[in-house]
């Protein structure tokens, strides 16, 4: 049995089965060449390294995301040029995004992926922003290799997960890999305040002011943990055994516990927002969660982590970072009244924020710093048409919701509360990216955000395909 054959997909028919081998063929070698030129590998060691993997996806191709999520956050300090950012960011996504949507158009492997409106409004949105940086941008090959990084490999991950859709067995997969993320970097952070000699220096940004596992800062650490706490409760709240419930619950509470030592109000604030919303959908299992969660905190509290709950209350009462962010986003706005359609050009906000920065009441006016606010540094950049643009899958697909949650099946992972349990996890890194500029900081952060949205499209895609009767043999809902 040759390779092709032996790959289950696509044995159907041998021209197909062969014109799939071809086609991944091809696509391996470019991807290849790509990644030993970028990296100064030898491309034998980058193929020993991701063709394993590679056939794996061929069978499986949400596996992807699982070993994104599992990987991904170990390496988002690394380096620009680093083998680990070609491969997990620059090439993993974008390249497999190029296959299944090859095969797909071929007929090797269909998918109910359909382009709406919104799509394309984000390939508007992605064809603006290459305008504005080659009008804008002092050196335009420079930061449109920082737009691809920063923009486009974050979308194409949204893009990736409605092609090859979810199911119920999925969702449980993600929940997995999920735990292991918030123990390993609960883990991590509490490892960076007792002992950070054990931990690599760049997992040490932050350490001795906030936690932030292996993400270089709080936000995006803590939306990673709320956005699958989120999920585990969810979980909770769909399987039997009592046993797998209370460890889901412990694991949750653990995860809260690490957004609280973070020391961030914005993720306080964030994570506040999304356990308000479960309240609503899981009063059980969220008291469950907060009765562990403050045994927890109780005992670490007046040991261990004494040093953290008194350095929480001092956060509480400093002021100075409020006023920054007051004087530095009225300069935002009265940048976005300057130049409101065509923005000040992607990655610019820098070069022009120190001339508009004035006296906000009695806040002393203090020279640098950075944008502390994701959405007004977009319009200020990009200008506002861009903005519209970014946000118009978020409106669509929260007015989808509002249509499809009931067509969802009664019980099970893709029951209607995963979509509003997803919303709660897209709440939550709303509120923290207003306290901070996360496109251009943290890509991973960026990269969850498309990903919680392609997994609410995902599942509303799904719904539609059944309502249509044209429901896939190989993936039923809850397969």
């Amino acid at each position: 049995m040759s390779l092709v054959t032996a790959i289950k997909p696509f044995p159907r028919q041998r021209g197909r089965g062969v014109l799939a081998g071809i086609t991944a063929i091809g696509l391996a070698a470019a991807i290849l060449a790509g990644l030993a030129i970028g990296t100064g590998v030898p491309a034998v060691a980058v193929a020993l390294a991701v063709l394993p993997f590679g056939l794996l996806l061929l069978n499986y191709p949400f596996a992807a995301i699982v070993v994104w999520v599992l990987v991904a956050p170990l390496f988002t300090q690394a380096s620009d040029a680093a083998i680990s950012n070609w491969i997990l960011h620059r090439g993993l996504i974008p390249g497999l995004l190029l296959m299944v949507t090859i095969y797909h158009f071929m007929g090797i492997r269909r998918s109910w992926f359909r382009l709406h409106l919104y799509d394309l409004a984000l390939a508007g949105f992605i064809a603006l922003g290459v305008v504005n940086i080659l009008l804008l941008s002092a050196n335009p090959e420079r930061i449109l290799a920082a737009y691809f990084d920063k923009v486009f490999v974050p979308i194409a991950l949204f893009w990736y997960v409605r092609v090859i859709g979810i199911n119920g067995r999925d969702i449980k997969r993600l929940v997995i890999v999920g735990v292991v993320v918030i123990l390993s970097q609960t883990a991590i952070g509490m490892l960076s305040w007792a002992a950070p000699s054990l931990l690599p220096e760049a997992w040490l940004a932050r350490a001795g002011e906030r936690t932030a596992g292996t993400f270089g800062g709080p936000a995006p650490f803590t939306i990673t943990l709320t956005l699958f706490a989120l999920l585990a409760i969810h979980m909770a709240g769909q399987i039997e055994g009592r046993a797998r419930r209370v460890l889901l619950v412990g694991v949750v509470a653990t995860a809260f516990l690490a957004v609280f030592l973070s020391l961030s109000r914005g993720s306080w604030l964030g994570t506040g927002v999304a356990v308000a919303g479960l309240i609503f959908l899981y009063p059980r299992i969220v008291g469950s969660v907060a009765v562990g969660g403050m045994l927890i905190f109780g005992l670490l509290a007046v040991g261990p982590l004494q040093e953290q709950v008194a350095y929480a209350a001092v956060r509480l009462d400093t002021e100075s970072t409020i006023d920054d962010r007051f004087v530095t986003n009225e300069a935002s706005i009265r940048m976005i009244a300057d130049r409101p359609l065509e923005g000040f050009g992607f990655q610019n906000f820098e070069r022009f924020d120190e001339a508009y920065k004035q006296r906000v009441g009695d806040i002393p006016l203090k020279i640098g710093g950075s944008s502390h606010n994701t959405y007004l540094n977009l319009a200020v950049e990009m200008g506002l048409p861009a903005v519209a643009l970014y946000f118009t899958p978020v409106i669509a697909l929260a007015l989808a919701t509002l249509r499809m949650r009931r067509r969802l099946p009664a019980s099970g992972m893709l029951s209607p509360p995963i979509l509003l349990v997803l919303w709660l996890a897209i709440a939550d890194q709303f509120v923290v990216s207003n306290f901070l500029e996360m496109i251009h900081a943290y890509a991973w952060g960026t990269s969850l955000w498309w990903l919680t949205l392609g997994l609410i499209a995902a599942v509303i895609d799904r719904v539609r395909q059944d309502s249509d009767g044209a429901r896939s043999a190989r993936t039923p809902m809850e397969a």
